[in-house]
This record gives C-alpha cells, structure tokens and sequence, in this order.
C-alpha cells in the first residue's frame, strides 16, 4: 500500500516534503512567481495586503459565509477554490 498524498503548500502549492508551517518561497513549485505570502503572524497575505482564510485553502473548503472577500485562492487569487483545489497545484 503506498502513502496518500501531501498536501500542497498554502505559499509555494509544492507536494515535496518541507516545513510549510515557515514556508516563505517567492515562486511556486514550477518557477512562477507566488501569488501570496505569509505575514510575521504566519497568516495568508494576497499581493493587495488582504488577509485570505486559512480554511478556505483547505480540500473541505470553509462554509463561513461572514467573511466572503477572504475566500481567495492563495495559488492563483481566483474566488472559486482553494490551495488544494488549485490548478496550479503540483500533481501528486
């Protein structure tokens, strides 16, 4: 049986092993620049100085409906997904 996949990196959308909790890469995986980075909180930051929701990035999404303008993908800034649902993600 092999291992499940990991999880993509909320900053650089990598599936390799590393420490994405202090992830503070200025390109994605593939060499494109990344579109958000992490405040000294460890919070996400989109290019404009928002604060995105973390939950939003998750595979399950976030069913808050109070905070609408963080739902932002923080791999690509499209409303519609987040990180794990990215296109950009690299494939497991």
């Amino acid at each position: 049986a092999g291992t499940a996949a990991l999880l993509a990196c909320t900053i650089c959308l990598s599936r390799e092993p590393h420490n994405v909790a202090q992830c503070d890469a200025k390109q994605l995986w593939d060499g494109v620049p990344a579109h958000c980075q992490k405040t000294d909180t460890g919070r996400l930051q989109d290019p404009k100085g928002k604060i995105l929701c973390f939950d939003w990035q998750r595979a399950t999404g976030c069913k808050s409906m109070t905070h609408d303008s963080k739902h932002e993908c923080s791999g690509c800034g499209e409303k519609d997904h987040g990180t794990q649902k990215c296109p950009r993600v690299q494939k497991a």
